[in-house]
């Protein structure tokens, strides 16, 4: 053999280790690169309800139009940024950002039936930025475990009870608490589990505790006036719906949509205190120390916290009847602002993160 031969087959095989190390490293590159894009940063951002682009939409003269007109929308917490997920003929209604902020679930009254009450929902999920719309299962006010795994949500229990008020998302008059692991239901059509059961009271408005292992909700007798639930008060049930659901609140005024703080030792609530509007109050999560936070003459509503805690977004009528923009307030009751203004009607916010896109440079 010459010189020349030995050199090839010398050759030969450190080409062949080049080449596959090369081939590994770009592997590792796209994989990095992949990882990086769904590993961007975190934004606090609210998701909310709008009519912005069909602001002559208006509840007072025509209560219908401006339900069919109300879209999801997602906007920078310093009220910058306002984009548009959702864009058709139906309602679509009460969103709420997943815990590693790439999903929302929310209502949409598409899949109701002919004859059935047009406030009528079904819940579904999408990507935050409007793309996979997916239905899910029938209900209303959906909250994610922290885990982002699951949702809690309410519904009918024998699944043909009816909204007992026209207002959307408003409970039916059999409605319990229910809970669903979403990828389960996408990939094997799990069912959700009832975890309240409760013939003799209406139960709504649930949310997921930031540990997991509880969800607080509301509960009120099936002969309360739906209008004005004199009996509505704030209870506290395990998550796997095992025990017996802790009372909260102990009066003869309603209260509504309890919220969570992020670091769990606080719950921000709508509650009927010196008047028949509803005004925002705070409590430790065992119920002690309620404190009001706000005071006037028009309804404060849907209150949901910052990420970090230290505010709180809520919806308010300003101006006309019905025409609903969102407020700021620390949780301190101080600092009340503005932060959305007409053109159109903005409710319904869900505060929380979604993780940006961001490519390896």
């Amino acid at each position: 053999m010459d010189r020349r031969d030995e050199m090839e087959k010398a050759v030969l095989p450190a080409a062949v280790i080049i080449v596959v190390a090369l081939a590994s490293l770009l592997a590792a590159c796209a994989h990095t690169w992949n990882r990086s894009e769904m590993q961007g940063p975190m934004r606090s951002t609210i998701a909310f309800v709008s009519t912005r682009h069909d602001p002559a939409a208006d509840p007072t003269v025509n209560p219908q139009r401006a339900l069919l007109a109300a879209e999801i929308y997602l906007l920078n917490a310093d009220g910058t940024n306002a984009r548009r997920l959702t864009e058709n003929t139906y309602y679509d209604g009460f969103p709420a950002l997943s815990p590693d902020g790439t999903r929302i679930v929310f209502d949409s009254n598409r899949l109701r039936a002919a004859g059935e009450p047009f406030n009528t929902s079904d819940l579904f999920v999408m990507n935050t930025d409007g793309t996979g719309q997916t239905p899910l299962t029938r209900g209303s006010s959906a909250t994610w475990s922290p885990d982002g795994k699951s949702i809690a949500f309410h519904a009918s229990a024998s699944g043909k009870g009816q909204p007992i008020k026209p207002d959307p998302g408003a409970a039916t008059n059999d409605n319990d608490i229910f809970v669903l692991n979403v990828d389960d239901f996408l990939k094997h059509g799990a069912r959700p589990k009832n975890i309240t059961n409760n013939p003799a009271a209406i139960d709504d408005d649930p949310d997921w505790s930031p540990d997991g292992h509880k969800i607080v909700f509301t509960s009120h007798a099936v002969t309360d006036n739906p209008v004005n639930s004199a009996t509505a008060e704030i209870y506290v049930i395990d998550a796997n719906g095992t025990g017996t659901p802790t009372r909260l609140t102990n009066n003869t005024e309603e209260e509504r949509a309890p919220a969570w703080s992020p670091d769990g030792k606080r719950i921000v609530f709508s509650c009927r205190r010196g008047g028949p509007d509803f005004e925002i109050c705070v409590m430790n999560a065992d119920g002690t120390g309620q404190v009001q936070l706000t005071d006037n003459d028009v309804p404060d509503l849907t209150s949901s916290w910052s990420p970090d805690g230290r505010k709180i977004v809520f919806h308010r009528r300003a101006g006309g009847r019905g025409q609903f923009q969102l407020f700021l307030l620390n949780a301190d009751g101080t600092g009340e602002v503005q932060l959305t203004f007409p053109p159109g009607l903005n409710a319904f916010p869900n505060w929380g993160e979604v993780r940006e896109r961001s490519a390896a440079k």
